[in-house]
């Protein structure tokens, strides 16, 4: 029961300050901001609170009842605390987000170009410091058909996809004190770097481990 309230406790905590926040928003906000800080997606406050509201309650969701439905669900119990640390990372990301939106709404001048890669950043590196103990299964991790296949491809390539998310991470992190021409940059070349490399050295290990 421990591990739902956090994550129910601040989905609800984000929809309480929304409700309180509705009446004094304008009736149309922005979403979403481009690396410099300037806003470029726009919605209704309405659906702006089910919107963001809503992937939380998702996340919480899946939090909560995929570990029933995964095929491998007898590994969970080996690394539930870091399934949850990681989770809850994500609804700590968001919960920042809608805070920031709610303030912008409000008529506050929240810096998004400096907030917005610092907690991506930190995320990030919170991702890379655990993911090595996640054991295979089929919603969390890096989930190639060649570390589905084989146990000890899936602990090579989760090793290496700790450093590589640490490692992206400060780059996003260091990113919110560049120019913002290197924002957008730096965040898609992490991401490249976290996703790619793993998923091409998934395929190389398992060569190497079926000596094909």
């Amino acid at each position: 029961m421990k591990k739902h309230v956090f994550p129910l406790g601040i989905t609800l905590l984000t929809l309480i300050a929304w409700l309180i926040a509705l009446p004094h928003l304008p009736a149309t906000m922005p979403i979403h901001w481009g690396a410099n800080g300037e806003a470029d997606g726009f919605a209704t406050k309405i659906n702006a609170m089910i919107l963001t509201v809503g992937i939380m309650a998702l996340i919480y969701f899946i939090i909560a009842f995929v570990p029933r439905i995964d095929p491998r669900k007898e590994n969970y119990k080996y690394f539930s605390k870091t399934y949850n640390i990681l989770l809850n990372a994500v609804l700590l990301l968001f919960f920042f987000v809608n805070m920031s939106t709610i303030l912008q709404g409000l008529g506050y001048n929240v810096p998004m170009s400096y907030i917005a890669p610092i907690m991506a950043g930190l995320v990030f590196i919170i991702i890379g410091n655990y993911l090595q103990r996640v054991r295979s299964n089929y919603f969390m991790g890096i989930r190639t058909p060649w570390t589905l296949s084989n146990e000890t491809v899936w602990k090579k390539t989760h090793r290496l996809s700790g450093k590589l998310f640490f490692i992206g991470g400060l780059l996003i992190l260091i990113s919110a004190f560049l120019p913002d021409g290197y924002k957008s940059v730096i965040m898609w070349g992490s991401i490249v770097l976290c996703v790619a490399i793993p998923y091409l050295y998934s395929y190389l290990a398992y060569k190497k481990e079926m000596n094909m």
